[in-house]
């Protein structure tokens, strides 16, 4: 696997530490909340992940991953505009592990591959993380 993906898909979690970052006031930046870009910024990433399945489920026609693809990104937009709580983003830290599942299932039926996995696996985990300690973060400080 190229370094450049790797280098790029480990900079995408970037944002979601600079959430956090925003939300305990260490750091500000000029016209944006802490809500308004971690919201902003999931929502375009959840998105392009399924896009990115979208795009596999074509070439495959896997009815599964072409489903699934569609109903992760109708579930994040309608989780970020009504449902900007807590509640959501523990739904959203569901919807990316569960994007990871489908890309489990795309290894297994060998149209993913294992360095994809792993490199996926990492990321994911990080941008959980991050999503659940931004929901710490939220429901600690007002």
């Amino acid at each position: 696997m190229s370094p450049w993906i790797k280098s790029l898909t480990l900079a995408g979690a970037l944002p979601f530490l600079v959430g956090c970052a925003l939300k305990l006031g260490w750091v500000s930046l000029p016209g944006v909340d802490a809500d308004t870009w971690l919201w902003g910024y999931a929502v375009v990433i959840s998105a392009f992940m399924a896009g990115s399945h979208w795009g596999i489920a074509l070439k495959s026609a896997d009815l599964i991953t072409l489903l699934a693809s569609n109903a992760f990104a109708l579930g994040v937009f309608a989780i970020a505009l009504w449902l900007r709580t807590p509640l959501g983003l523990a739904l959203l830290v569901m919807i990316f592990a569960t994007q990871l599942l489908v890309d489990r299932r795309l290894l297994a039926l060998a149209l993913a591959s294992n360095a994809y996995w792993r490199l996926r696996l990492k990321v994911t985990g990080i941008v959980c993380a991050l999503l659940a300690t931004y929901l710490l973060i939220a429901v600690s400080v007002p």
